[in-house]
């Protein structure tokens, strides 16, 4: 599938489970940081201002566990 010109993807990289679940509610530090990168996109001129599929990659950040 080819990727239309108003389509941005973002990669957020690793998040906690709860980041994630506050994303989903649309509220938290991921959506806060995704509001201010297509602000800025926007703001450069790099993205058009009717740019409206967003599509955003978290992984989920997995537990490091300390074995003796």
């Amino acid at each position: 599938m080819k990727q239309k010109t108003n389509t941005i993807i973002l990669e957020m990289g690793t998040a906690k489970s709860r980041d994630i679940r506050d994303l989903h509610r649309g509220e938290g530090k991921i959506f806060k940081n995704i509001a201010k990168m297509l602000k800025q996109l926007k703001e450069s001129g790099e993205t058009p201002e009717d740019a409206q599929p967003i599509i955003i990659i978290v992984r989920k950040k997995v537990k490091e566990r300390i074995f003796d």
